[in-house]
């Protein structure tokens, strides 16, 4: 799989992954699996997407993120974009795939078997139609 990651995949990489190792100030900020489930279907029912959350302004980003999660930590953790290349770059040399909910490539297996439960960012190495296999 191609490491070129959509605009949705990174802005929820941003929001919701270590993407350094180690504990930093901004990776105990990051949203967990329950946050960034409420989150998504914030957004969703304001009828935006996680990409959408690059391009906004902060009056903007405060306006689509209260009162589910508060702006300030929405773009402190939008902010870490270098972390995320960084990281881009590991994955790329070691080669592992990153994968979103909201791309093509997700399983629909994973979709179908756990609906809002589907974990937001898959990772792994390897041939990726195995995951629609069912383990």
């Amino acid at each position: 799989m191609n490491l070129s990651l959509s605009s949705n995949t990174q802005a929820i990489l941003l929001l919701t992954a270590p993407l350094i190792a180690g504990r930093t100030p901004s990776s105990s900020e990051m949203l967990s699996p329950g946050e960034y489930k409420r989150f998504a279907k914030h957004l969703q029912h304001k009828r935006h997407e996680p990409a959408d959350l690059l391009r906004l302004t902060p009056a903007e980003l405060a306006r689509t993120c209260e009162p589910i999660v508060e702006s300030g930590r929405v773009q402190r953790l939008l902010g870490r974009g270098f972390a995320l290349s960084q990281a881009m770059e590991t994955w790329q040399t070691r080669a592992i795939w990153v994968v979103s909910r909201a791309d093509n490539q997700y399983p629909a297996y994973i979709k179908t078997r756990l609906r809002d439960d589907s974990p937001p960012i898959l990772y792994g190495c390897g041939n990726t139609n195995l995951l629609e296999t069912g383990g």
